[in-house]
């Protein structure tokens, strides 16, 4: 089972111990307690421990919980989409990733549920950790003495303070280890006992602790009235912090007591102060962004008469003047040229992590609008271009007529060579990429189509018209 999944949560953790005369351990206490106790949590979100619902199917990824009482955890509140999570039926467990949280009583896994994982009354557990950052001020100095801090470990019956699952009343030892333990005042290693009872309040109440110890070292003392801190954790090896408790409800914290001592060369103790620490649901915020595409089609930077929006060594034609977003009016064609061009400019923006892809076709080739007579698409220098594959076009054919299209780049990827053209496809069905992002991207792209039309001696007199049709599509 993984251990330490981590969620930023603000810890309000406060205390301002008093001075305390009581017994514990035999030992009467007349010493001053340290002052400004605390105990910081790197992590304070409440560990999850729910249960599997009924009507869970193998294969599906798709979990329903247990909304009884059997589990401290009794919802999909404080699951979140990334936990690690680790479902089954006694030692039997099954490792998933939450993808998505669908409501109060049902989640979405990563992949689909195993046959240890459907079993009704099963347990569903997401560990939450912390490394503790634990800062008192001692009042006091002994010589070869011991810094201890005690963390409530759990007192329900039928729980297992050390098994790695999330406790109800208390921190599981989890993972913690010597190694974890960073002493004050640069003190010796530290040891990382058993639970300890501590008999406290009035009336009475003993409670169960996990003890942490710090020595001074050998003929060293701490100082008087200098903060330190003992840090209890690092990396994997930290306490698991506890879940929410049966008895309690969501939203309100669950506060648990620690407690700091210190102990003489003779493990007698000097002085100690509590504390407490509160943990609690994290709380899930959601938004939707709706998905966006906009794709315009504008004159902007082509209606400059022998601008070289078309590529080096080319120029835009009289017409340039009148294209429009909608409209490339070419008016009288000079016959036996390439210089017949025309361009509009092409944007595109969206959302979709999966970027976008704009294709063109033509509805037909170019028709004179009153006898029909077509002016052909073009096949560029001696037949070398379609509307799969571009080619050079430097000159204008003696036999027929063409016409075709090349894009010049702004700031999008686009599938053409600078100077080379193509005929547009006719209909849907040949359709072509012309601008590509397989990507999010990261502001407005934008390129240039440029329109050429050639025409022979022996083309038909007459207003030619053709239709292009653009579509811009994103991936979602």
């Amino acid at each position: 089972m993984k251990k330490g999944i981590f969620k930023t949560l603000a810890l309000f953790v406060l205390i301002l111990p008093a001075y305390l005369t009581f017994f514990a351990n035999k030992n009467q206490i007349n010493s001053i307690p340290p002052k400004n106790v605390r105990d910081v949590l790197s992590n304070s979100q409440l560990s999850y421990y729910g249960g599997v619902g009924n009507g869970n199917v193998a294969n599906d990824s798709i979990l329903k919980l247990d909304l009884g009482t059997s589990f401290p955890s009794r919802t999909s509140n404080n699951l979140f989409v990334g936990d690690t999570i680790a479902i089954g039926l006694g030692g039997s467990q099954s490792i998933y990733t939450v993808k998505d949280i669908g409501d109060t009583k049902t989640i979405m896994l990563n992949t689909g549920l195993s046959a240890v994982a459907i079993p009704y009354g099963g347990s569903v557990i997401s560990t939450r950790s912390a490394i503790h950052t634990v800062y008192f001020e001692p009042q006091v100095n002994a010589a070869n003495g011991f810094w201890q801090f005690l963390i409530k470990a759990t007192s329900t019956s039928g729980e297992n303070h050390s098994d790695k699952i999330p406790d109800q009343n208390g921190f599981d030892a989890g993972a913690l280890t010597v190694g974890a333990v960073t002493c004050p005042f640069g003190g010796g290693a530290a040891t990382v006992g058993t639970t300890m009872a501590v008999t406290s309040g009035s009336p009475s109440v003993t409670s169960y602790y996990h003890v942490v110890q710090c020595p001074a070292g050998a003929g060293n003392t701490n100082p008087v009235g200098v903060g330190g801190s003992m840090i209890v954790g690092v990396g994997n090896s930290m306490l698991i912090n506890p879940s929410r408790s049966k008895s309690s409800a969501e939203g309100n914290a669950d506060v648990l007591t620690f407690i700091v001592r210190h102990l003489d060369s003779g493990s007698l103790l000097l002085d100690q102060a509590f504390g407490k620490i509160a943990v609690v649901e994290s709380v899930r915020v959601t938004a939707t962004v709706d998905p966006t595409l906009t794709f315009t089609i504008d004159n902007t930077g082509t209606t400059t008469i022998g601008s070289t929006a078309c590529g080096a060594g080319t120029s835009l034609a009289s017409g340039a003047i009148s294209t429009t977003s909608d409209m490339v009016a070419f008016g009288s064609l000079t016959i036996g040229t390439t210089g017949n061009q025309l361009a509009q400019r092409l944007s595109c923006i969206t959302n979709a992590s999966g970027g976008y892809v704009v294709t063109a076709y033509e509805a037909g080739v170019m028709k004179n609008i009153n006898t029909a007579t077509t002016l052909p698409n073009t096949t560029c220098n001696g037949g070398g271009c379609t509307y799969t594959t571009a080619a050079a076009w430097t000159t204008a054919s003696t036999t027929k007529s063409e016409f075709g299209y090349t894009m010049t780049n702004i700031s999008s990827s686009i599938p053409f060579t600078p100077g080379h053209f193509k005929a547009f496809g006719i209909g849907p069905a040949q359709a072509q990429n012309i601008m590509v992002r397989p990507s999010l991207p990261s502001g407005t792209e934008s390129a240039y189509v440029c329109y050429r039309v050639t025409v022979h001696t022996g083309q038909e007199a007459g207003d030619y018209e053709g239709k292009i049709v653009y579509t811009a599509t994103a991936t979602f």
